[in-house]
């Protein structure tokens, strides 16, 4: 077989291997369940009595902002690298690049004489593939609780206002987010050949380290507040505004950042590129480098 044949024969086996199996589906569903959960919450929040006391316009716009057209995209701002969709797409990588050493899957592909790079390519096509169906499934969540909310206030659906090209972008946005993450968890596997140490690293980072350093880089300076708009969990932030600028995404420097400090859509999408080129490489690096047999 050629290369490219042997990496479509290694991506058909290695999805066949993540849809015939319950963790995507899984994960998809409980992560579904969260986004409609957290929108249902703040529904009812915004409907009890003592949100009355609110100036009558504040409450009008945090209302607006959960009906269609305008709360279409919020689903999306779920998705984001340090948000729940992070949390998502780590036990997701790990689990696709860890569970192989235990399983011996390696081994096998490997003494069939299919390339280390090959092999690890295919894994990361339908890694990338897995991401879009969890930032879609934000996405719909997100949508049918403010679709369901819509009906409720105004009993119609704004069907030729919706921004379904926004809709798009922004769902690959939040996928691309994600991948620096899922690069990073796919690294740590190849270099532990272990499912439990990956998604330990991957969810360290994303719930300790990278919040961490984005607060003491806002609190130390005005200057060096602005790198901090070059660390992940920012320039996904920047991404998915500017796409989708209805999204607002809850990330641990979201609330001490203003919109001067995002980087433009075209300059964040290439940073996070870069992180997820860096992440595999390194993985392919040490992959290449692994006594399998050991």
């Amino acid at each position: 077989m050629t290369a490219l044949q042997t990496i479509i024969a290694l991506t058909r086996a290695e999805t066949r291997k993540l849809t015939d199996r319950a963790l995507l589906w899984t994960e998809a569903g409980i992560f579904a369940l969260l986004v409609a959960g957290l929108h249902l919450a703040l529904m009812a929040t915004l409907a009890a009595p003592q949100q009355k006391g609110l100036p009558p316009e504040a409450l009008e716009a945090l209302k607006a902002s959960l009906r269609w057209p305008q709360g279409f995209l919020s689903g999306l701002a779920f998705a984001g690298g340090s948000g729940l969709g992070g949390l998502f797409a780590v036990v997701l990588a790990a689990a696709l690049s860890g569970q192989e050493y235990t399983w011996r899957t390696v081994h096998l592909w490997l003494s069939r004489g299919v390339g280390r790079g090959a092999y690890l390519l295919g894994k990361a096509i339908v890694l990338a593939a897995a991401l879009v169906v969890l930032a879609f499934t934000a996405f719909a969540a997100g949508a049918a609780a403010t679709g369901i909310y819509t009906l409720q206030g105004g009993g119609s659906l704004p069907w030729h206002a919706l921004p379904w090209g926004k809709a798009a972008a922004g769902i690959g946005a939040a996928a691309l987010g994600l991948a620096p993450y899922a690069a990073l968890t796919v690294l740590v596997a190849v270099l532990t050949r272990s499912t439990l140490a990956a998604v330990g690293v991957g969810l360290g980072y994303n719930l300790l380290v990278e919040n961490m350093a984005a607060k003491v880089l806002l609190l130390a300076s005005p200057h060096t507040m602005r790198f901090a708009r070059y660390l992940p969990a920012m320039a996904g932030q920047s991404l998915l505004k500017g796409i989708a600028p209805g999204t607002e995404v809850s990330i641990g420097v979201s609330g001490a950042s203003g919109v001067a400090a995002l980087l433009s859509p075209a300059t964040a999408a290439l940073l996070l590129a870069a992180y997820t080129l860096a992440g595999l490489a390194l993985a392919w690096w040490a992959f290449r480098r692994q006594d399998i047999t050991a």
